[in-house]
């Protein structure tokens, strides 16, 4: 499958695996193996990020063998308050996602 084919999103067709016949309406979040999905993601695409965001992406999501924080301790785990760290994890999401989805 190309890279501009991977299904990014829950409503693609093939989420979460590209070789999936489950609809996702019929994916339980449990079944979602996330460290198979990490695999699948292009290794380049935390370059654009900078060292905060990706830490506070890493942490949010527990990416990378980061323990998975709130919001409301991700905030103090990165210095900073619950709102900026809100932003620093759109953000990187934001680049994340045009990078994935770039030709």
């Amino acid at each position: 499958m190309s890279r501009s084919t991977l299904p990014l999103f829950p409503t693609d067709e093939g989420w979460p695996y590209p070789d999936s016949s489950t609809s996702p309406d019929q994916v339980d979040d449990a079944d979602i193996d996330l460290d198979a999905l990490e695999l699948r993601v292009d290794p380049h695409a935390f370059d654009t990020l900078s060292d905060l965001e990706r830490s506070a992406l890493f942490h949010r999501f527990g990416l990378r063998g980061e323990t998975c924080l709130s919001m409301k301790q991700l905030g103090p785990a990165l210095g900073c308050t619950r709102s900026e760290a809100r932003r620093l994890v759109g953000t990187a999401i934001d680049k994340v996602r045009t990078r994935l989805t770039a030709p």
